[in-house]
């Protein structure tokens, strides 16, 4: 090892080629590396959704969720899911256990109990359809067309809007909003079909089996292949009139019909893009996608096709997460730029100037390095990534400090140039090995974190792990190169540092078991104490830019009465100075927006008191039971603080428990805006069937139902493809005739063929039904949630005292499931404390290799609970939560903290100590001061890397800054401890053995 140090030490043009050939691929790098919000990973969440139309909640509960639920429940490695049943639609979401290995396997077996279930109601038309979350599958943009002129025109250029939209290189998906079908609308009168003896079934049938187009094979003729097609499509309303139903006597559709008509379907829900009704189009990014560019052909495309349509149209942006990612990339880059020139001021007031620029360009040649790697192993450049990268800013350069700090001494202490540099380099590589790997392990275990977040987490120790490598590269190979030409000239002394701090540390060795015993006892103390006081919010809302609303209309309403009451909160928005965009989906039984906010750094308010703001606004609205607000805190999606499953049990019992718990809440300080997912009750009119009638006659109950459904929804009965489009007919009476009282008329052939009357058939009555049913792991369930002030409360606190409350209390079938933050929260404090011991562990046991003694390396321990308590007091000072993030700083700065540690402890391990008291601890004094240089420019460097991100100089984010702050707080604090608890433990040990 020592001949190869030399080798490389030696070659200062290779050295420099190095430099050069990394800096080009670094800067190809940046360029070419995809841009994304988030890491490339799997969610483990899965969606099936299902449309019915026409259908109530209670009908879609029983005929479509409940059935695929009761698949679903056989699938292995499922955690929970929920469901949703409203009008119209059935909504599943699946969550997979985070220890499954194989997700693949998990949902093929969800795609397979999904496609077990045959027996769905004739209503939903098509499949069920299974989609899988992943994070960089979600939606990145939603974009609309608006424009006061017909829907039919607004929809041939939204047409034309979709297909360039899709030809849009990165773009995988495009979900439309509100761009409906086409139908031919049948519309039939009941006297004219009793009039000819016909039933709506009849009629239905045939239509459906005139429409066809089939493909016989090819036959061989004397001119070649010959395709044969039975092609009996009706293409035109005509056709469709003259379609005989009956031969004897002949009757065709234009007899039992009042019009045929082509239009669209009906419309289930109305889009908003600004406040303005809109076709829209809501836009997801392939996996390899770099969103920012994706982000700009696509804004390209809306320029190019306004300047066709003309001003009359208007297209307009609702989301784009791009901009997100924008400004939290200009808060990357100007608190890296900031944090680099800081470094750089350090570097230059505490090193040698000669040395100091090669120390500085550490920087570079790690950062560029790392993303060459990144870019060769198929990585992104998302902002976990780059705060990443802003956190070793300050560290990459520790190498390179002691490497030359080391040279330099050497030097002054008069060796030969050559000899300096090998003997220096030599003396320490075996501490920067250990160094880097310490740093490593504190930040390796984050890879088994469990959750989303600990899924995203991964490029953390990833990116940290690669920069190190090349800050091991540099200090090594590049430095000792160029300190050879720097050495060559004439040095100027070095500037004093530290020297008052020597007297302190002679004290520490006076004293040094009552000092270590003070220190780590206290500061285990004082580190309880503190984790006491702090509010566990581990997703805090700070920096958040993006709030989801959510609105329970009341019941009995048109979508237009519903469209009507929403205005309401789209002028709320309009008026709202801190909103850069939104967009909304309305619907009759609940409408949802999604609002940006301009970022953090360029407002006054945070997301939480714009919020507090539109929930005074919106108390009371007419036509709005209820108004939700979920501010994007960069946690689990729709994870709200307090978030409960109040499942099982009969209707009433849930609902007297549920009911309960609010008030309960209502009560508890800090809790904001309890209540329950609870859709108002929607009037309707019941058939029950008349089964001796039926048995007497023949008629099934699927026969009885179909009519019914004709009658009033009515059903697509077959399609047609027609310049390219798919045009669907769809039976149904006269608008005149979706009456009870005229439906009376309609007929039912029975198995005779006679016909019968559907009202010998049926008895009416009035009744009401849920407008939305949810399910919790296959039962029924109420959703209990609220908001928190954390400076207050906080999730934990208040789960742990309501489960306290409610223990035993009202029907034993009635459960409480905890689903929001607190869950959370525990699973990743579980997670974090078993992090954090394996990173101890794991740095215990290499220091102990390093040292070949125990004592050695629970020495270099001692400094992790002072620097501990330090990181906690910071939070605690700045007003800050145990955010999730800060937990993970805590983590990783131990690993920093220890490096200052061993260091020194490796100086010690090659020293000869004497017997004699005085002269020993005279050794381990000058052992000390002969690190203070380096440990201060080190500290230094890596407070001033991270002071700009902890602080927001250049823009603050809520995910990153907490661990900047921890980080580099703790090691400010605890590097003076440093200094005198490794010299005072170290004594300890050498008066023991002796």
């Amino acid at each position: 090892m020592t001949a190869l140090l030399n080798w490389f030490c030696g070659r200062r043009l290779a050295a420099n080629l190095m430099s050069l050939c990394l800096v080009i691929l670094g800067i190809l790098a940046l360029y070419r590396l995809p841009l994304a919000e988030k890491p490339r990973i799997d969610l483990g969440k899965v969606t099936v959704t299902t449309q019915y139309p026409g259908a109530s909640a209670e009908d879609v509960e029983a005929n479509v969720t409940g059935k695929l639920e009761k698949e679903l429940l056989s699938v292995a490695g499922t955690r929970k899911f929920t469901s949703r049943s409203a009008s119209g639609s059935s909504n599943i979401y699946i969550e997979l256990e985070p220890s499954v290995k194989d997700v693949a396997s998990v949902y093929q077996d969800i795609r397979d109990a999904v496609n077990r279930v045959t027996n769905l109601p004739a209503g939903v038309t098509d499949a069920p359809l299974v989609r899988v979350a992943k994070s960089s599958n979600l939606d990145f943009m939603v974009v609309g067309i608006s424009a006061d002129k017909p829907y039919d025109e607004l929809r041939e250029q939204a047409r034309l809007l979709e297909l360039k939209l899709r030809r849009v290189q990165g773009i995988s998906e495009v979900h439309l909003i509100d761009l409906r079908d086409r139908e031919f609308w049948i519309e039939l009168e009941p006297e004219q079909l009793k009039r000819h003896q016909l039933t709506l079934i009849d009629v239905a049938d045939a239509i459906a089996k005139r429409n066809v187009l089939i493909t016989g094979g090819a036959v061989q003729t004397a001119q070649g292949e010959l395709e044969l097609i039975t092609s009996a499509q009706m293409l035109q309303p005509d056709e469709l009139a003259d379609l005989q139903l009956k031969s004897v006597p002949q009757v065709t559709l234009k007899d039992v019909s009042g019009g045929i008509s082509q239009g669209f379907e009906r419309r289930s829900s109305i889009a908003t893009i600004n406040g303005q009704v809109a076709i829209g189009f809501d836009l997801r990014a392939t996996e390899e996608a770099d969103v920012l560019t994706t982000s700009d052909a696509v804004r390209a495309v809306l320029a190019s096709e306004g300047q066709r349509i003309g001003e009359e149209y208007q297209l307009s942006v609702g989301f784009d997460i791009a901009e997100e990612i924008r400004a939290r990339f200009d808060i990357v880059k100007w608190n890296g730029l900031s944090g680099l020139a800081l470094v750089v001021v350090v570097l230059s007031l505490c090193l040698n100037r000669s040395v100091a620029p090669w120390v500085a360009f550490s920087i570079p040649f790690c950062l560029l390095g790392t993303m060459t790697v990144l870019l060769l192993s198929g990585q992104i450049l998302d902002s976990y990534t780059m705060a990443a990268l802003i956190l070793i800013i300050g560290i990459i350069v520790d190498d390179a400090v002691v490497v030359s700090e080391r040279i330099s001494a050497r030097r002054e202490a008069g060796e030969g140039v050559a000899e300096a540099i090998s003997k220096g380099v030599q003396e320490v590589y075996p501490a920067i090995v250990v160094s880097i790997l310490t740093t490593v392990l504190a930040f390796l275990p984050m890879l088994f974190l469990p959750g989303q977040m600990g899924k995203m987490l991964y490029v953390l120790p990833l990116t940290i792990t690669v920069a190190l490598a090349f800050s091991f590269i540099d200090a090594l190979i590049v430095i000792p190169a160029h300190m050879r030409t720097v050495l060559a000239k004439p040095q100027p002394s070095p500037r004093p540092v530290g020297q008052s701090f020597t007297p302190i540390i002679a004290w520490a060795l006076n004293h040094s078991r009552a000092l270590l015993a003070t220190v780590v006892l206290g500061s285990l103390a004082a580190a309880w104490g503190l984790q006491k006081q702090l509010p566990m919010l581990f997703f805090p809302t700070d920096g958040a830019y993006l709030v989801e609303i959510s609105a329970q209309m009341s019941g009995n309403q048109t979508l237009e009465q519903s469209w009507s009451n929403a205005q309401a909160i789209d002028r709320m928005l309009a008026a709202t100075e801190e909103v850069v965009s939104w967009y909304g989906e309305i619907g009759e039984s609940e409408a949802s927006w999604t609002v940006s906010l301009t970022p953090a750094g360029h407002r006054k308010v945070t997301a939480g008191e714009v919020v507090r703001g539109w929930q005074t606004l919106t108390q009371a609205l007419p036509g709005i039971l209820e108004v939700e607000y979920d501010v994007d805190s960069g946690g689990p999606p729709g994870a709200r603080p307090v978030d409960l499953q109040i499942a099982g049990g009969s209707d009433e019992a849930r609902q007297a428990q549920a009911e309960a718990i609010v008030q309960w809440l209502e009560q508890q300080p800090g809790v904001i805006a309890p209540h329950l997912s609870m859709a108002d009750e929607v009037a309707q009119m019941k058939a029950d069937p008349v089964y001796p009638w039926l048995s007497r006659y023949g008629v099934d109950t699927q026969s009885l139902g179909r009519t019914i459904r004709l009658a009033i929804e009515g059903e697509r009965v077959t399609r047609v493809f027609k310049e390219d489009e798919e045009i669907f007919y769809r039976v149904v009476l006269e608008p005149d005739d979706r009456e009870i009282s005229e439906m009376n008329h309609l007929y039912l052939r029975g198995d005779s063929g006679e016909l019968v009357p559907l009202d010998r058939l049926v008895r009416w009555h009035s009744a009401s039904r849920d407008e939305v049913i949810n399910h919790y792991n296959g039962e029924r369930a109420i959703r209990v949630s609220a908001s928190l002030d954390p400076n207050i409360t906080d999730p934990i606190a208040t789960e742990d005292a309501l489960m306290a409350a409610f223990a035993g209390r009202g029907e034993p079938s009635v459960s409480i499931y905890s689903a929001g933050q607190a869950r959370e929260t525990r699973e990743s404090m579980t997670g974090l404390a078993v992090a954090m011991a394996l990173a101890l562990l794991a740095i215990a046991m290499l220091m102990a290799l390093l040292f070949d003694r125990l004592g050695e390396a629970l020495v270099g321990l001692a400094v992790v609970p002072a620097a501990v308590a330090a990181s906690l007091l910071v939070l605690w000072s700045h007003g800050k939560p145990l955010s999730f993030f800060a937990a993970v700083g805590i983590i990783g700065m131990t690993g920093v903290v220890v490096n200052n540690a061993l260091v020194l402890l490796y100086h010690y391990h090659g020293m000869v100590f004497s017997a004699d008291p005085r002269e020993r601890r005279k050794q381990l004094l000058e052992g000390a001061a002969s690190r203070i240089r380096p440990m201060m420019v080190t500290t230094l460097t890596t407070v001033a890397g991270l002071l700009p991100l902890a602080y927001g100089f250049g823009g603050y984010d809520n995910l990153m800054s907490p661990i900047s702050l921890v980080i580099g707080w703790g090691v400010l604090l605890s590097a003076p401890l440093v200094l005198l608890l490794v010299p005072a433990g170290y004594n300890a040990l050498l008066i023991r053995r002796n």
